[in-house]
């Protein structure tokens, strides 16, 4: 018996990106159900287009609220929550018609790549992306449940970054990571994010003085952090560690706040209590790169390999693991490494740079010069200075008449 699925979403005026919202999911759902907050534009004329069934929520400063209202009126058997400002592309459909014949596990997760063109913005990826006439410089990333079984009782939970995990996670489901990616286009804009952030903070608070509870106070953490305010951010989270010993995300995001002040000691501490309590490839990951930082490559070593034994689709994990092992000179295990990352994500700027550097170390100059131009072709941030590189290294090929591209010199 085959499988169906509702798709779930909640609006408020976005007829800006509605349609292609819609157009992108039409082939794999079997029903449509807006939960709309007060929408004033075209938003209920587009979804009725898609034959969408339309429900009017009053807006009560929750967006689990919101959600779980959607989820409350779905009558397949799976669920797809998307914004309207989201996309899924065809390979993302194609990977969802086989996600859902899957008879062990409660929920997939995503990949959501958060276009942008703030390249210094945390965790900003150089891989750039054109959709709707519209160039992205890259993304930034966070790995979410979007796909999950209908009628287990799940709901989401938070005022706001709701989350759909901790719920299924508390009554046992199973959730499995999968290459599926999101495409989320609403906060390139620097100024809207800017104001979505400000209004979900005095959510937060908002929540903090009627609800001071962990969660409360992990949620308003969140929100100081990505806000820049990482005085605040700590006190929250350390707050809702003392509400709760055992709250492994406070942790980690203590961790996330300390890294970004290269406060690498008290990155480490919070990065391996999180782990303590709650093993996850994020945290493993984190404290490798801190503990690279901090000079620290056996350690580095054994939480990267940890991170790709949890989450072995993670191309930046081998892009780290090829770092650790370049340091330590052991440059055909780097490159091994590095090609792995590379083939998981071909468009991994950051996997051919450091491709190129081990091979140009190791002697290898012709396979250099193709990783370095690759980087360059993809945007590497370091384009200009590569191209000298690359200049360099013709120079001394061009001296050496035997030398062709690929012959290894010194290996």
């Amino acid at each position: 018996m085959s499988q169906t699925i509702s798709l779930c979403m909640i609006t408020k005026n976005e007829e800006k990106w509605l349609e292609q919202c819609l157009n992108s999911v039409k082939d794999i759902v079997d029903e449509i159900i807006i939960i709309d907050t007060g929408s004033t534009d075209k938003t209920k004329e587009i979804a009725k287009e898609f034959n969408a069934k339309i429900h009017d929520f009053k807006w009560s400063d929750d967006f689990s609220a919101a959600r779980n209202e959607s989820i409350k009126y779905a009558t397949k058997d799976w669920i797809l929550v998307l914004d309207a400002d989201e996309t899924l592309d065809k390979d993302g459909i194609k990977a969802i018609k086989d996600l859902i014949k899957d008879k062990a596990n409660g929920a997939f997760l995503f990949l959501q790549k958060n276009y942008t063109d703030d390249t210094k913005i945390a965790g900003f990826v150089n891989e750039g992306h054109s959709y709707e006439n519209k160039k992205y410089s890259g993304w930034y990333g966070s790995f979410i449940a979007r796909l999950f079984r209908n009628k287990k009782g799940f709901k989401f939970e938070g005022t706001v970054h709701e989350l759909i995990e901790p719920s299924i996670e508390k009554k046992k489901g199973k959730i499995a990571a999968t290459k599926v990616v999101l495409h989320h286009y609403g906060n390139a804009d620097p100024e809207t994010v800017k104001k979505k952030r400000q209004l979900y903070l005095e959510l937060c608070k908002k929540k903090v003085e009627q609800k001071p509870d962990d969660a409360s106070y992990y949620e308003c953490g969140v929100l100081y952090k990505e806000n820049g305010d990482f005085d605040s951010a700590i006190k929250s989270f350390k707050k809702a560690i003392e509400l709760n010993k055992n709250h492994n995300m406070a942790f980690y995001e203590l961790g996330v706040v300390y890294e970004k002040q290269k406060n690498y000691d008290e990155a480490i501490k919070n990065y391996t209590e999180s782990l303590k309590i709650k093993e996850n490839a994020e945290a493993f990951q984190s404290l490798g790169v801190c503990c690279l930082k901090k000079g620290m490559n056996k350690e580095a070593y054994r939480n990267l390999v940890r991170a790709m034994l949890l989450s072995p689709n993670k191309y930046t994990i081998y892009n780290n693991l090829g770092a650790v092992l370049e340091r330590n000179n052991n440059l055909d295990s780097a490159i091994q490494m590095l090609k792995l990352g590379i083939k998981l994500n071909p468009n991994n700027v950051i996997g051919f740079y450091n491709l190129g550097v081990v091979l140009d170390k190791k002697g290898n100059f012709g396979e250099a010069i193709e990783a370095y131009e690759k980087a360059v072709e993809l945007g590497h941030i370091k384009s200009e200075e590569i191209k000298k590189r690359v200049k360099q290294l013709k120079g001394i090929i061009s001296s050496l008449p035997s030398y062709k591209y690929g012959f290894k010199m010194g290996g």
